[in-house]
């Protein structure tokens, strides 16, 4: 009696285990997935098939050709006179490597608002104004990102606005760079945002100035 006790014991025993292995083991790793949900075995097994996987184009990004002395003629054109008082940058080999563009007119910063900011980058720059009913943010680039095959195309003079989800938008190019001016507007009516009209924004955008350049 006591002998098949012992024996049901230890064959209780050796279950416990075998199911606690069984509870705790690791699940066998998933392998991993690229983009396209393609797995290193999806792969292999296309490969083992003879299939052609598709080859996907990227999209190329490369430095605009800036025009240089057309924009610091342009600068020195500018008169001692419209110069002061507005917002100026230093020019020369440690400018930015694209021609700045800022309002022309002293930007008046409200009482606790934060100040004005400029930062050059390795693109271009950034300036940001803030204002009463909505801040503003000028961008400069000479990054040009194409689709596959598509070939540069050229600049124009055209200003294009746009709806945003903060408040609006007006991009513009000048001596081969692109500018952006975005309008973050700090109030929003029924969700929207309703601070600034699309005569406004241009308006704005065509008032700056060249005030910076190599």
């Amino acid at each position: 009696m006591n002998r098949l006790l012992l024996l049901s014991s230890a064959f209780a025993g050796i279950f416990a285990l075998s199911a606690c292995d069984r509870v705790f083991q690791r699940p066998a790793e998933t392998p991993a997935a690229d983009a396209a949900g393609t797995t290193e075995d999806d792969k292999a097994a296309d490969a083992a098939a003879g299939l052609d996987l598709p080859v996907r184009p990227e999209s190329e990004a490369s430095g605009a050709a800036i025009d240089w002395e057309a924009a610091r003629r342009d600068l020195a054109s500018r008169s001692i006179d419209d110069l002061e008082g507005s917002f100026q940058v230093q020019s020369g080999g440690d400018a930015p490597p694209v021609p700045v563009f800022l309002p022309s007119a002293p930007v008046a910063i409200q009482g606790g608002e934060t100040a004005i900011r400029f930062q050059p980058t390795n693109d271009g720059y950034y300036a940001f104004f803030p204002g009463d009913a909505y801040d503003i943010i000028v961008n400069g680039t000479n990054v040009v990102i194409n689709a596959p095959g598509e070939t540069v195309q050229p600049r124009t003079d055209a200003y294009n606005f746009q709806i945003t989800s903060t408040g609006a938008s007006v991009s513009f190019s000048r001596y081969g760079a692109d500018y952006l001016v975005e309008y973050e507007c700090k109030a929003f009516v029924n969700g929207v945002p309703e601070c600034i009209t699309e005569e406004e924004a241009v308006s704005f955008a065509r008032d700056l100035a060249i005030s910076g350049t190599r």
